[in-house]
């Protein structure tokens, strides 16, 4: 596959307002100070953690790590490759119905344990 050209991502970067993105994403953003805060919808979070700088056009989540730029957020909320995420950018299909993609903790939690079970079974056969 050939590779995306710098100048489009830096044309994407710079034109797709990252504010209307997160908040197309179901995400309720306030304003403090110059930036503007929400709860991060990639982890479980109760306090705002999430901050959104609109003058630089990227975004930060004090509590789980992440961050970025527009392209991102879209590959982070969508759960799709960066390719995917700038084709969907560039196609301008990041609207209303992109949703995060939050795991279920209780799947999340069930998976561990198979894992851990195969763990214990393979190892088990494996002098």
């Amino acid at each position: 596959m050939a590779r995306i050209p710098q100048s489009t991502l830096d044309r994407l970067k710079a034109e797709i307002d990252l504010v209307e993105l997160v908040r197309s994403s179901g995400v309720e953003l306030s304003r403090r100070g110059k930036d503007l805060v929400g709860i991060c919808p990639f982890h479980e979070d109760s306090d705002p953690s999430l901050v959104v700088t609109p003058e630089k056009n990227l975004w930060h989540c004090m509590g789980c790590g992440a961050g970025g730029s527009v392209i991102d957020w879209t590959m982070r909320a969508s759960g799709i490759s960066f390719r995917h995420a700038v084709e969907v950018l560039r196609e301008g299909q990041a609207g209303g119905d992109l949703r995060p993609v939050v795991p279920d903790h209780a799947l999340v939690t069930e998976f561990r344990a198979f894992h851990s079970n195969c763990f214990i079974f393979f190892g088990f056969f494996n002098p």
